[in-house]
């Protein structure tokens, strides 16, 4: 199974995540709205819950799942410190009652 890790920014949703997959392996939780000057703080926070999920001593073969919620530059910033070389971390989107995967997409398939 793979480790799930929750990003929620401005409200929770760790409740939808728990029912449809299970209880997650890490929470970065600001139910709230945040400032622009917290982000820096809050993509530090996940890079580093999900640098130590890819790290433990059983992620080998293991995914590392992200569901995201907030806002959208924060999470484009995050997007960007991670970039398609962190290893076997897939992006979750919830759709049409259920969370799906979502397909990985490289430069290369761009040109």
């Amino acid at each position: 199974m793979a480790k799930i890790i929750v990003i929620e920014i401005g409200k929770s949703i760790v409740g939808a995540v728990i029912k449809h997959l299970g209880r997650p392996y890490a929470v970065v939780s600001y139910p709230r709205e945040v400032h622009i000057s917290e982000f820096k703080k809050i993509v530090k926070e996940a890079y580093q819950k999900i640098n130590d999920a890819l790290s433990s001593d059983e992620s080998d073969s293991e995914e590392v799942w992200l569901i995201l919620s907030g806002p959208l530059a924060l999470i484009f910033q995050l997007g960007q410190i991670i970039g398609s070389d962190m290893g076997n971390v897939k992006v979750l989107q919830y759709y049409n009652g259920e969370y799906h995967i979502v397909p990985s997409i490289s430069r290369d398939e761009l040109k």
